[in-house]
């Protein structure tokens, strides 16, 4: 396929996790080979993505998601739930560790085409690999690349889910990350260089699970790379496939929530926890189109 790797369905959700365990992640995410230098980047973050949903079900349900190893080795891997991007990354940062890579953590300010971003709520990794340095991120819940983009300004680079490409803006001192939409280059988030520290992205953790002023604790936001497509979910709204090739429509019951989440996305989820998750979304209005 596009990225290069070997894929296989995972077969040790169940079990009890203690402390990362490489050859559980690489089984919950369907890897039998990892290659190395950058074709063992693209495998890792392709398969993680089109096997561990993004879902920011614990912050929308009052619950700050813990990064400690055992927590997500016992949710992302034994349980077969998904994260947002402060889990995502932590696991896929561990599990590079694990492999020989050097992943170095930033936070990014997401800007979604805006011109400059809001606070630092993403996390994302430079990877060193084959004398280049490759953008990876496996945790962005918006429409992000399945593969790692090399930190060539202006150069794109193609992947199964679209054109990308990073570029300097010296106005905000960041590197952005860059998707090539129908009408354009739309700007995702950007990054600086400052150093990040594991009590910088706990507090970045916080602040996006329980502040306001963030999305997670008011809306579902939940993006999965399945066999037929990307699948996004906003509240309600369910989106099929990417722009302009896409469908859309709402959810109208708790039924139709359950079967999008655990069987489109492959969620692990409690019937009483769904139930949950709709009675906190049912009456949010749709957001204009």
């Amino acid at each position: 396929n596009a990225c290069g790797w070997t894929a296989r369905p995972g077969s040790r959700r169940n079990r009890p996790a203690v402390g990362f365990r490489l050859g559980a992640y690489l089984d919950r995410i369907g890897l039998t080979d990892v290659p190395g230098g950058a074709a063992g980047l693209a495998a890792v973050q392709a398969a993680q993505m089109r096997a561990i949903a993004f879902e920011n079900i614990d912050p929308l349900l009052g619950q700050v998601p813990s990064l400690a190893e055992d927590d997500l080795m016992a949710k992302l891997i034994a349980g077969g739930r998904g994260g947002y991007c402060f889990e995502q990354n932590a696991i896929l940062g561990l599990a590079l560790r694990a492999l020989g890579y050097a992943p170095r953590p930033h936070l990014a300010r997401v800007r979604n085409g805006a011109p400059k971003g809001g606070t630092r709520s993403h996390q994302l990794f430079t990877v060193p690999a084959e004398g280049e340095v490759w953008l990876c991120d496996a945790g962005f819940g918006g429409q992000g690349a399945l593969c790692p983009v090399p930190l060539r300004a202006g150069a794109p680079m193609e992947t199964p889910n679209g054109s990308y490409r990073v570029r300097q803006d010296a106005a905000q001192q960041e590197t952005v990350l860059e998707r090539l939409s129908p009408t354009g280059w739309v700007t995702l988030y950007g990054y600086d260089t400052a150093p990040v520290r594991p009590i910088d992205l706990e507090a970045a953790n916080f602040l996006c699970a329980r502040w306001d002023g963030a999305p997670f604790p008011s809306s579902l936001m939940v993006a999965f790379h399945g066999a037929a497509g990307r699948i996004g979910l906003f509240n309600r709204a369910l989106t099929l496939g990417l722009a302009p090739d896409h469908d859309s429509r709402l959810l109208r019951t708790a039924a139709e929530l359950e079967q999008v989440l655990c069987g489109d996305c492959g969620l692990a989820l409690p019937g009483a926890v769904v139930r949950q998750v709709w009675d906190r979304i049912k009456h949010i209005p749709p957001r204009p189109s």
